[in-house]
């Protein structure tokens, strides 16, 4: 159909049926996600498939009358345009839903199977190895929030004969060799074994039940205070060249809003909650991290992604994630970065220029070729953790030295007094300044994670105890 109005008597109007005839004509249909309640419109070409908006449909139709059709009498084209403005209510939400249904097949990644998506072509990956396949060769449609705007195939540094392999070496991957940094080259090698499989474990879209995790990104401290400028932001981002991501700023995210996750849609990959405060309540997000999501936004009717193509959640901080025990640590992953950059060295300084935003076509392949590494390497080895010590790492960070000595000398055998082993501390260190109970025992859980031990709390009329047990 060539045109979605009518003109009889002399009168042009936008007819509702053609409207839907035309629109169906060109791709655009409802879709209905498996497991989610409430269809989303999208636009289908070929294998490719992208979620629109209202808007952009009404877009679509009012840049074909202002620019495509081509109208014999100009008369009549600002009679349809006069009509088309006069009937937006053919546009709204409730209206475009009665578009022509439509069932497709979307190409997930499996548990043992990622896939890369770019302009020319796919890239399969897989715990041995990688194929490069054309978009005719798969069987389901691909989200074109999916698809990274770059040629893979004619790009001469992108390696092409199925071995996966770091080289070539590009500047992203000497930005993540600095974020591993360590004195100790063993440390730092298996820390950078784990970053490669984390960035692997954030990139690749399937979602097991048994094993949803948070990745969190901290800085390390410095003189007593957390070390900001580290790379996090460059981080994140680099992982939004590659997925679709949703970003939250941390310091006004309130889990208790009910829009809290308004910028969520069906095709975010990744929910990254950014420079999130000191004590932020990390429990509150349990349900994001392990079960569906709830989106509502204002105006609109909820609706639920479930759990198998809900976003990957990334906490990025300056400080510690709060949260001890089992159910915390089955939940999240902790990376401290390197204190190589900092406010006063940044990564521009290092290399001269920006990182993605003034990057040559070969730069951009070192980095693509780097993450389909990242992506074989978690899949063969699933997530490792870094050479150093989490809880121990931590503990120095949150704790004061004075405490870590006088922590090795707890009794840790048996219940004690809360508030006779803060007295006890303070008779041994009677200059140190004078912190509150609470942090006091925020302390005392982190000894006993640093140490592999379970903290358990009791009370007895005005008294409260602790004790250190194995788990």
């Amino acid at each position: 159909m060539n045109k979605f109005w009518t003109s009889a008597s002399g009168t042009n109007k936008i007819d509702p049926e053609s409207l839907h005839i035309f629109l169906g004509e060109r791709g655009f249909k409802t879709y209905k996600p498996a497991g989610v309640k409430t269809t989303i419109l999208v636009k289908v070409e070929n294998n490719r498939i992208k979620q629109v908006a209202t808007e952009d449909i009404r877009k679509f139709c009012w840049e074909y009358i202002d620019s495509e059709y081509q109208f014999s009498d100009p008369d009549e084209r600002r009679q349809i345009k006069s009509e088309f403005q006069r009937s937006s209510s053919l546009f709204s939400k409730n209206n475009l839903q009665l578009l022509r249904a439509v069932d497709l097949k979307e190409c997930r990644d499996t548990k043992e199977k990622g896939y890369l998506f770019f302009n020319d072509c796919i890239v399969e990956v897989t715990a041995s190895g990688f194929s490069i396949k054309n978009y005719d060769d798969i069987d389901g449609v691909v989200f074109e929030s999916d698809i990274c705007n770059f040629n893979y195939k004619t790009c001469p540094v992108t390696p092409k004969d199925g071995k996966v392999q770091i080289a070539p070496i590009g500047e992203f991957y000497e930005f993540i060799q600095d974020l591993c940094q360590n004195k100790r080259p063993e440390i730092y090698t298996k820390s950078l074994e784990s970053m490669g499989t984390i960035l692997g474990y954030l990139i690749h879209r399937y979602k097991d039940p048994a094993n949803a995790k948070a990745i969190i990104f901290m800085d390390t401290y410095k003189d007593g205070a957390p070390n900001g400028g580290t790379g996090k932001g460059i981080l994140t981002r680099a992982l939004g060249k590659v997925r679709e991501y949703a970003h939250q700023d941390g310091k006004f995210f309130t889990s208790s809003d009910k829009f809290v996750f308004s910028n969520l849609a069906y095709g975010t990959r990744l929910m990254i909650i950014d420079d999130v405060p000191k004590n932020f309540d990390f429990e509150k997000i349990f349900p994001l991290i392990t079960e569906k999501a709830v989106v509502e936004r204002k105006y609109e009717n909820k609706f639920v992604i479930p759990f198998e193509d809900s976003p990957k959640v990334i906490i990025t901080t300056n400080y510690t994630v709060d949260g001890s025990g089992s159910s915390h640590r089955r939940r999240k992953v902790e990376f401290i970065l390197a204190e190589t950059y900092s406010d006063d060295y940044t990564p521009e300084d290092k290399f001269g220029h920006l990182l993605f935003i003034e990057w040559n076509q070969e730069e951009w392949g070192r980095f693509y070729a780097f993450l389909i590494y990242c992506l074989q390497q978690f899949l063969k080895k699933g997530i490792l953790n870094p050479g150093f010590n989490v809880a121990i790492r931590k503990l120095k960070m949150e704790a004061t030295s004075q405490f870590i000595d006088f922590a090795q000398s707890i009794d840790m055998r048996t219940k004690l007094n809360k508030k006779t082993v803060y007295d006890q501390f303070y008779a041994k260190f009677p200059d140190h300044h004078t912190v509150e109970m609470t942090t006091f025992r925020n302390w005392l859980k982190l000894v006993a994670d640093a140490f592999g031990l379970k903290f358990t709390e009791s009370h007895s009329g005005n008294d409260s105890f602790f004790e250190f047990s194995q788990e």
